[in-house]
C-alpha cells in the first residue's frame, strides 16, 4: 500500500525554507510510528532537510542529479523507479515535499 503522510496547514503550506512550519512530538512519534520499518520516499530537498537519516526506514531518495549519491539511501531518478524498488508486499510512505507529493498522488492508497 503507498501513503502519503504529510502535515499540512490550514492554507495547504507544507513549509518553509526547507523546514516543517511546526514541531509537534505527537505529531513526530506518530510520523516514526507508521513509518519505521518501512520504505519512505521523499525528493532531495526533503531528505536534505533532515540533519541524519530517519532510523530504521529503508530511504528511497528521487533526485534529477545523477551524481547525488547519499549514503545509506537508494537514488533513483523518478516515482516510478521510487516504487519499483520498495517492496509491493508492505506498505510504502511518500513522506514529501510538494513535487513528489503531487507525482504520488495517482499512486496513493491513501493519505494521512
Amino acid at each position: 500500500m503507498v501513503t502519503m503522510i504529510a502535515a499540512v496547514a490550514e492554507n495547504n503550506a507544507l513549509g518553509k525554507d526547507n523546514k516543517l512550519l511546526w514541531h509537534l512530538p505527537d505529531d513526530f512519534k506518530r510520523f516514526k510510528k507508521l513509518t519505521t520499518g518501512h520504505h519512505i520516499i521523499m525528493g532531495r530537498k526533503t531528505f536534505e532537510s533532515f540533519p541524519k537519516p530517519l532510523p530504521d526506514r529503508t530511504h528511497v531518495v528521487i533526485s534529477r542529479q545523477p551524481e547525488y549519491k547519499p549514503e545509506g539511501c537508494i537514488v533513483v531518478d523518478s516515482l516510478e523507479k521510487a516504487l519499483a524498488v520498495s517492496p509491493n508486499h508492505e506498505d510504502v510512505f511518500i513522506i514529501g515535499g510538494g513535487e513528489i507529493y503531487n507525482l504520488a498522488m495517482p499512486f496513493a492508497d491513501r493519505s494521512t
